[in-house]
Parts: C-alpha cells; sequence; structure tokens
C-alpha cells in the first residue's frame, strides 16, 4: 500500500501490433509487405483473452482466414455485441475506415491479409470497369479457396528468397483478386479476360525473369518492362506458358541446378545459392517435387 497518500502508479501499457494485438501474446507473428497488399501469419494458443480497439483510419480492409477451429470473439458496435466462432476456412472483413472493438478468446491462429485501397483502384482500371465500393461478406461466412490460399502462404513464409517474393507477389494478385470478385463489384471486361501476351512480350518476360529475379526484381518491375499491369502480367503470362512466372522460374532454377549436378563438383550448398534457391533444403524439397528423387540420388546416379 502507498504511504504517501498517491495513487498506485498504473500498470503498464503492453505493446500492441499495428493490427491492435498485444505483441507478447502471440506465438507466431510474422508480417511480409508487398507494397499495397500486406500478409500477416499471427497464432496465439491457450484461452487468453485480447481486447483489440482500433479508432476508424485509411488503411483500406483487413480480411482474417481462420486455419484452425475454436477461436471465438465478441465484437461490439455501438450499443451491439455480436458474438462468433470460427472453423478452420472461416473468414472475417474488417474496413479501417470504422472503429473495430472486440475481445478475442484465445485459439487464435490466422492468415491476415491487409489491403489498400490503392490496389483495389489499380484493379478496377486494370478490369476496365468502375470502382470497387467496398468489401462484405457473412457473419458465418467460410471460403475454402482463401483458406487453401492461405496454407500455401503460410508455407512459403519461412523461405522468403527471391523466388519467395515472387510467389508472395503471385498470392497477392490471387487473394486480392478473389476478395475483389467475390465479396466486392469486380467484373472484368469480356476482351481483358481473353489477353495474352505478345510473342515478343513472352520472350521478353521469360529472358528478364531469369536475369532480374538473381537481383530481387519484383514481378512488377519485369511487367514494367513489357508495359503491363502486375496483376494482368501474372494472367497473361500464365494463360502463354500453362505456369505462372512464380513456377516458370522454378523450373528453369530445376533445370539449372540439374546442368550443375551432372556436369560440375560443385556442392549442393553452392549449387542452391548459385541457382537463386533460399538454402540446399529448398533446393531439395523442389528438386524432389519436380522431378521425384533428391539432388544427391540425382548426382549419385549421374555417377558425380
Amino acid at each position: 500500500m502507498p504511504t504517501d497518500g498517491n495513487p498506485p502508479a498504473a500498470a503498464p501499457t503492453k505493446p500492441k501490433d499495428t493490427l491492435g494485438c498485444v505483441s507478447s501474446k502471440l506465438r507466431k507473428d510474422i508480417e511480409l509487405d508487398i507494397g499495397d497488399i500486406r500478409f500477416y501469419r499471427k497464432r496465439m494458443d491457450g484461452e487468453h483473452l485480447d481486447r483489440v480497439a482500433m479508432p476508424a483510419c485509411e488503411r483500406g480492409f483487413l480480411t482474417g482466414i481462420s486455419l484452425n477451429s475454436g477461436h471465438r470473439r465478441n465484437i461490439f458496435t455501438g450499443e451491439r455485441m455480436i458474438a462468433r466462432r470460427f472453423e478452420a476456412d472461416s473468414i472475417y472483413i474488417r474496413d479501417f475506415s470504422e472503429d473495430y472493438c472486440a475481445d478475442l478468446y484465445g485459439n487464435f491462429d490466422f492468415v491476415l491479409v491487409e489491403i489498400a485501397p490503392a490496389f483495389f483502384t489499380r484493379l478496377s482500371d486494370e478490369a476496365g470497369g468502375p470502382g470497387i465500393g467496398g468489401l462484405t461478406c457473412a457473419a458465418d461466412q467460410k471460403d475454402p479457396v482463401l483458406g487453401h490460399l492461405a496454407r500455401a502462404l503460410d508455407s512459403d513464409l519461412d523461405h522468403r528468397g527471391e523466388l519467395g517474393s515472387l510467389f508472395a507477389e503471385q498470392m497477392s494478385i490471387a487473394v486480392g483478386t478473389h476478395l475483389a470478385r467475390r465479396y466486392g463489384n469486380l467484373r472484368e471486361r469480356e476482351q481483358r479476360a481473353k489477353g495474352a501476351l505478345s510473342h515478343l512480350h513472352e520472350a521478353r518476360a521469360k529472358e528478364l525473369l531469369i536475369e532480374r529475379s538473381r537481383q530481387g526484381a519484383s514481378i512488377a518491375e519485369v511487367a514494367s518492362e513489357c508495359n503491363l499491369s502486375r496483376g494482368y502480367f501474372i494472367r497473361a503470362f500464365s494463360r502463354a506458358t500453362g505456369r505462372t512466372p512464380h513456377q516458370w522460374l522454378l523450373e528453369q532454377r530445376v533445370a539449372e541446378a540439374r546442368q550443375l549436378i551432372e556436369a560440375t563438383r560443385m556442392t549442393l550448398t553452392e549449387i542452391a545459392s548459385f541457382c537463386g534457391f533460399a538454402d540446399q533444403s529448398h533446393l531439395s524439397r523442389v528438386f524432389a517435387k519436380m522431378l521425384g528423387t533428391s539432388p544427391g540420388a540425382w548426382r549419385r546416379a549421374a555417377g558425380r
């Protein structure tokens, strides 16, 4: 008890992240910025209670994608309280332009996607239609497509090298476009939907992907060289080659690694670094997935 007549000092405020969560309670906390889209991976185990309260701002929209079941929260809107329970693939959409207040009750295992207004402006310009007015979904909405994309992104977040950056860019286009189409009002013009790369642009894009990926260049930079927007470039490249830019580049890297394994005495670690993989284990996973055997087994079969 204080003896000087002064009230006891207030407990220090625990630091919160940019989404209003107490950072110290998160067992997993990863953030990945892709320009006008930002991915978050956040996990909080147990039955901890956390109050999230954020004033309105102009950051756009936040979509949360639950990777498991068991999380619940009470959302307060004026005098109303809405209770939500989440299962695997449950989603919610939060408009940053509105005040937000909620009590979160543990078992929090989410991939979250923050989309800036600039993304929707560019997407509607590419589609040649009206602007996207906002995003809304049902209170008990489940979306297996977003669940699949979120899990693919989650498995890639621990390997964010050059190729990981390209993958994340493509994921941002896929997630943002899906949200705008299903929960917004995006409609593409028919001629856009049928677009494809010219032979010249396709050849130039492949050349740039190989050259610039070693320098950490983004898909947006390669698309700009072809005088195309990032989203349109990814869709057109996929129609022309049957592969996304990330998938196509992985195949080229594996082919290059295979040649080095067969023709040189470079170590697998050296080959992985030379070919642009995050590390030897990254090379081994991709190599085995594409060729059905490990790099070491391939080298032994080649007699090196």
